[in-house]
This record gives C-alpha cells, sequence and structure tokens, in this order.
C-alpha cells in the first residue's frame, strides 16, 4: 500500500446521518444507562459543534469517564448493540459507494475520524474502508481512562495525524483527497490537494463555494439490516499491553 493516493473520510455528519456520539448517548439514555444529565451535556455540545467551539478535550474526558464506570467487556457489549441499533442504519450509501470508487482506482481509504476507535472500526468494515484514524484511550485494569493520546484527531490534530499517516507511506497530502462536513476539519481541507465539503456546515459550505471546492449531499440510507460479518469479529482496541495486570 505504499505511495498510494488516499482518501480521507470524516464520520459525523459525512458518512454518518448524524454524530455518533450524540446516538450512543441517546441510546444509553433510553437503556438508563445513562441519566438525562448526558442528554444535556450531548445538546450543549452539538450547539459547540455547530458553533466551531466545541471543547474537544472535555468532550473527550467526559465521554472517556462516564464509558470508564463500565468493565470492558461489558462496555463492548453496549457499545455493539448501539451500533447496530443507532449507527449502522444511519450510515449512508453515497459513502459507501464513493469508498469503493476510490479503492477501484487504488487508492488507500481512510476513516479520519475524532469518534472512539471501536466504533470507527466497525464502520470501517461495514463500508469497507482500508484503515481509520481515530481516537484512543488505554485502559487501566480493565476500565477505560481519559488519559488522552496526543494529538487529538481532531481540527489542527486530525491534519497532524493525516499528515504524519501519509508520510509514512510516502504520500504528500497534496495528492490526497479528504471528505468532510466540518468547519473544524479545515485544517486538513486545506492540506490536501483534493478538499471536498460533504454536507457541508453553513461557513463551510460558503468557504467551499469561493474556493470552487467540490460540494456533495449524501443522503441516502445505505440500508444495512445486520453489520458486516467481519464486523462481528472480535475486535478490542480497549485490550491492555501484556504487561498489564489481567482483570476478569
Amino acid at each position: 500500500m505504499e505511495n498510494k493516493p488516499i482518501a480521507f473520510f470524516d464520520l459525523d455528519h459525512t458518512l454518518l446521518d448524524g454524530a455518533n456520539g450524540n446516538l450512543v448517548v441517546a441510546y444509553m439514555v433510553r437503556k438508563g444507562l445513562l441519566g438525562w444529565e448526558a442528554v444535556w451535556k450531548a445538546l450543549k455540545f452539538t450547539v459547540l459543534y455547530r458553533l466551531n467551539r466545541l471543547p474537544r478535550e472535555e468532550v473527550y474526558r467526559w465521554t472517556f469517564r462516564e464509558c470508564g464506570k463500565y468493565p470492558i467487556a461489558e462496555l463492548i457489549r453496549m457499545l455493539d448493540e448501539a451500533y447496530e441499533a443507532c449507527i449502522m442504519p444511519r450510515l449512508f450509501r453515497e459513502g459507501e459507494e464513493c469508498i469503493a470508487e476510490h479503492r477501484a482506482r487504488g487508492h488507500l481509504t481512510v476513516i479520519a475520524t475524532a469518534a472512539g476507535e471501536y466504533i470507527c472500526e466497525k464502520v470501517r468494515v461495514q463500508l469497507g474502508a482500508d484503515d481509520k484514524i481515530a481516537a484512543v484511550a488505554p485502559v487501566r485494569n480493565g476500565y477505560l481512562t481519559d488519559e488522552l493520546e496526543r494529538p487529538l484527531p481532531y481540527g489542527e490534530g486530525k491534519e497532524q495525524l493525516a499528515r504524519s499517516y501519509a508520510a509514512a507511506r510516502g504520500v504528500d497530502l497534496r495528492d490526497c483527497w479528504f471528505y468532510s462536513d466540518s468547519l473544524a476539519d479545515l485544517p486538513l481541507l486545506e492540506a490536501v490537494g483534493h478538499p471536498v465539503a460533504v454536507n457541508p456546515q453553513g461557513r463551510l459550505r460558503r468557504l467551499a463555494e469561493e474556493r470552487g471546492w467540490p460540494v456533495l449531499r449524501w443522503s441516502t440510507p445505505a440500508g444495512y439490516t445486520q453489520p458486516s460479518r467481519a464486523v462481528r469479529l472480535t475486535f478490542d482496541p480497549f485490550e491492555e499491553p501484556s504487561t498489564a495486570e489481567e482483570s476478569g
């Protein structure tokens, strides 16, 4: 896969109709796993996201602390259920087709998202993408922690991670694509040679039109009723290092 041009894809509001975090929170609230305080948090973060003022580190820490209340095995079970109930049905057919088109052209396809890597991996396999760049947090004694790995895959951090990813494969970002809805992704959109605005927020849409970037509308549900067989396989990004204390 060396020297292949790369097509990067944002997840929320680009490949997915909605924000994965909000969808998971809503599911967990309905199941009684989170209180209504989580709903208000999610609404607050949504408003700040739309204003491009989201305190991303605060969001990560709050999310990982909430998830860290559950043993990893239980957390994975809940995320699997939330994925099948709330995320899989809202993936876009156009995103799946775009990934397939890039792969047919010999390009490497990478989901580059601020989402956690467990959900991202399930989406990656479902849509047939090659790889991912996503948020990672370590596990201590069988529980997720808020010890964030940096740079965070958001804003300038996502651009840094994508640049490092491309450089490691001998690829110049000017030969790459990036599909995104968000003004927060402007650093990476400006860094690639082929920026594409998908379902863009108002300010990004105006900017894209000014700069002559393609503007796409993706809206068709992919129609999945079952997760990809590969998604059903055991995948545990939360696995602790071999030196860590194992827990039941």
